[in-house]
């Protein structure tokens, strides 16, 4: 059985190594066997040129390392499947480079408006935003990072909360941050804590976007060196999110304050609804619509999930949060019967089809509140959260996205043995692949298993074009964080019974948005990755 397993999941493993050794190709053949371990962030795939980046008449070369961490961990995953050491070395020297080369103070220029131009061999930053360090979401792969160097990811990592939080006593942060001019002297965590209700007004925006990056970097820096201070900071700044949460529905806010930047504008809740939904007193912290409940419950719910593991009994209290996170949505915002998730204010109206009576944040004067699909990231952080929980209602929201994504019927308990699986489906979604995976270990049916294997596949034949990942054989640029080939490689490590030794993933996602010249700001999604060929 173990011998068959393995000669069904190669095709996985080899068609990884192929695009990674074609990517590697590719770099050589434009920037020389010396062209340094910085790789570009996408191609297109007809030319096979990288993607370059107009802005100010100067062309760059993008190379963004925090937009390349599912590329490092594929890299990493591909040694630890194949043997070859090869390539984790190669992810190890890009890291070494970043720490030596790539530096802001002890910051790293990277993220949501920095990189690196590899034609002009120079840091640059969006113009329109200014040098500002920013991760949204985006997760790092701080596990290699701490093996590279565990000094410099400490120095990082406390540098990252330095300049990012505005107020310690409260919590309140930046999603922008600046190495400071002047470092505490001492720890870092050294600090006073006064907590205090939520809804505070402040200038920092505590999206949970910026503010799950913050939880996550301090509590791996637990992880690494057993920093309790830091491991209660990141503690800290979850329960902020939590102190959110209406008393009666038990749902929680995107944010933990009320923006209010000086001669700018106030919470956009207020402005754009406070007299349409007076009833309600709506603030941005108390009403959350699709996108926003997209990344409460999935991107920083995966992420809480996989720390909680990561850090045993210590970090059991990020996997609650998101538990609650999960059950609350999914009781006030999820319809079972048209997989929709619903846009609801915390005390458990849902807004859906709400008509705007004024322009605003939230969308134009005249346009209403929509619904959304619950996804295949979704699937997955709920797939995770009754793995960790065994909670009914939770299965029955899985089983409920799984009909909406074509995925079959999962059956009314999670054990009973009355799956039927789609082994037909068109699904290519690598965050199907995770999902499955996380319900062939919570329940060990093999079908998950099975089917997993069908959607690598189709992942395969619809996505892997031109020895390259992409969204579809329409899309005109392939993205070099594509989390394709590392769902690839975990399906194939579960198929080995080794999937414990890869690097793990938690959703994160990365983005580059700056000034471009003659379309004013943009993000590298929007103009290169979402692209399509006219037909």
């Amino acid at each position: 059985m173990i011998n068959s397993q393995i000669t069904s999941s190669n095709r996985f493993v080899q068609t990884v190594k192929q695009y990674t050794d074609h990517i590697i190709e590719l770099h050589k053949s434009h920037f020389g066997e010396e062209g340094g371990p910085l790789f570009a962030d996408g191609f297109n795939v007809e030319t096979l040129e990288p993607v370059q980046w107009l802005c100010e008449g100067e062309r760059w070369t993008l190379s963004n390392l925090a937009s390349q961490q599912n590329w490092l961990r594929t890299l990493c995953a591909l040694s630890q499947v194949t043997g070859d050491d090869h390539y984790r070395s190669m992810a190890a020297d890009t890291v070494s480079f970043a720490f030596k080369h790539l530096r802001y103070g002890q910051l790293l220029k990277w993220g949501g408006h920095m990189a690196y131009d590899l034609t002009g061999q120079q840091c640059v930053y969006a113009p329109d935003k200014g040098p500002q360090h920013e991760l949204k979401c985006h997760y790092p792969f701080y596990e290699l990072m701490n093996e590279v160097d565990r000094d410099e990811t400490r120095a990082y990592i406390e540098a990252f909360w330095e300049s990012h939080v505005v107020n310690w006593a409260n919590l309140e942060f930046s999603r922008h941050g600046k190495p400071v001019e002047e470092p505490k002297t001492g720890s870092v965590w050294d600090r006073e804590y006064e907590g205090g209700a939520p809804f505070f007004i402040g200038e920092g925006l505590t999206f949970i976007n910026a503010g799950s990056d913050l939880y996550y970097a301090a509590g791996m820096l637990n992880l690494f060196t057993g920093d309790e201070k830091a491991l209660k900071w990141a503690k800290r700044l979850n329960e902020r999110y939590s102190d959110t949460r209406n008393p009666t529905t038990g749902l929680g806010g995107y944010q933990f304050s009320i923006s209010v930047l000086p001669g700018v504008r106030g919470d956009r809740a207020i402005e754009q609804f406070g007299q349409q939904l007076q009833a309600h007193s709506p603030l941005e912290g108390t009403l959350s619509v699709t996108r926003q409940i997209h990344t409460i419950i999935g991107k920083a719910g995966l992420c809480r999930m996989v720390l909680s593991e990561s850090l045993g009994a210590a970090g059991q209290e990020f996997a609650n949060t998101a538990l609650k996170d999960l059950l609350a949505y999914g009781k006030y915002s999820y319809e079972e019967t048209t997989n929709l998730m619903h846009p609801v204010l915390t005390d458990g109206t849902r807004l859906t089809g709400l008509v705007m009576e004024r322009d605003g944040y939230y969308g134009k004067k005249g346009d209403a509140l929509q619904a959304m699909p619950a996804d295949a990231l979704l699937l997955w952080s709920y797939a995770l959260g009754y793995r960790l929980s065994k909670h009914p209602l939770l299965w029955s929201i899985v089983r409920g996205i799984a009909k909406g994504c074509g995925l079959g019927d999962f059956g009314d308990e999670a054990m009973n043995g009355t799956t039927q699986v789609n082994k037909e489906t068109f699904d290519s979604n690598p965050y199907t692949v995770f999902a499955l995976l996380e319900l062939y270990r919570a329940t060990e049916h093999k079908e998950y298993l099975e089917l997993a294997e069908v959607v690598g596949d189709n992942i395969i034949r619809q996505g892997y074009h031109h020895g390259l990942f992409v969204s579809s054989e329409k899309h005109l640029y392939a993205k070099l964080d594509s989390i394709a080939p590392l769902a690839l490689l975990h399906l194939a490590a579960e198929m080995y019974g080794t999937r414990d030794q890869l690097p793990a993933y938690c959703g994160g996602s990365a983005f580059f948005g700056s000034a471009y010249d003659g379309m004013g700001h943009m993000t590298d999604q929007q103009l290169f990755y979402s692209a399509i060929a006219s037909i």
